[in-house]
């Protein structure tokens, strides 16, 4: 899961990212061992009811973590799938 970081912490984080990735030398091959992915495939929706109280209590969570709920309950779920893969 990500780390927690304060709003200053991730404003800076994203800047040093943005700045990266303006320097990036996009002829010069991948570092060995570099993984793609490509995170924007084809995805299909998953709706789940929950109680308001539920959803408020994962939104929280989210909120403490600067992230999305979207992106947190993602998280949860493909952590959970993982596990149950390799318990089988």
């Amino acid at each position: 899961m990500a780390k927690n970081l304060d709003p200053h912490e991730a404003g800076a984080a994203r800047e040093d990212a943005r700045r990266l990735e303006a320097e990036a030398d996009t002829d010069e091959p991948y570092p060995e061992g570099t993984v793609i992915s490509r995170p924007n495939q084809a995805s299909r929706m998953f709706n789940v009811r929950l109680s308001e109280e539920q959803f408020a209590a994962i939104q929280e969570i989210a909120e403490s973590q600067h992230l999305p709920m979207s992106t947190m309950a993602r998280a949860w779920l493909l952590d959970r799938l993982d596990k149950e893969r390799r318990a089988s």
